[in-house]
């Protein structure tokens, strides 16, 4: 346990889906990650940890992907620059219900 390995995704009809902002959010938290030969490999032995993480862009994707992992990381996690769309609310809401602590 505490560990994964995930292929990188390809692109599709809107174009490249980079993933940079996805893994600068989980290093932030702790997790130890290498990218080799086309598959991301990411450790976090003694766990995640909150995190102040301001993305350089917001990015729907990337912010989902913080708030899921942040539920379950130890301590507070802050996002700024983050996105705002209504299923990033969503998100929370759900979250929320099933024990999270976001707001913003």
């Amino acid at each position: 346990s505490g560990h994964a390995t995930v292929s990188l995704p390809g692109g599709c009809a809107i174009g490249a889906r980079p993933v940079d902002l996805h893994l600068q959010a989980l290093e932030a938290m702790g997790a130890d990650l290498r990218v080799e030969q086309g598959y991301v490999k990411a450790a976090a032995i003694h766990g995640l940890k909150g995190a102040h993480i301001n993305f350089a862009m917001p990015s729907v994707g990337a912010t989902e992907h913080a708030m899921l992992t942040a539920t379950l990381a130890q301590g507070e996690t802050v996002l700024e620059n983050a996105a705002r769309e209504p299923e990033i609310e969503d998100l929370a809401v759900c979250l929320n219900s099933m024990g999270a602590k976001i707001t913003g």
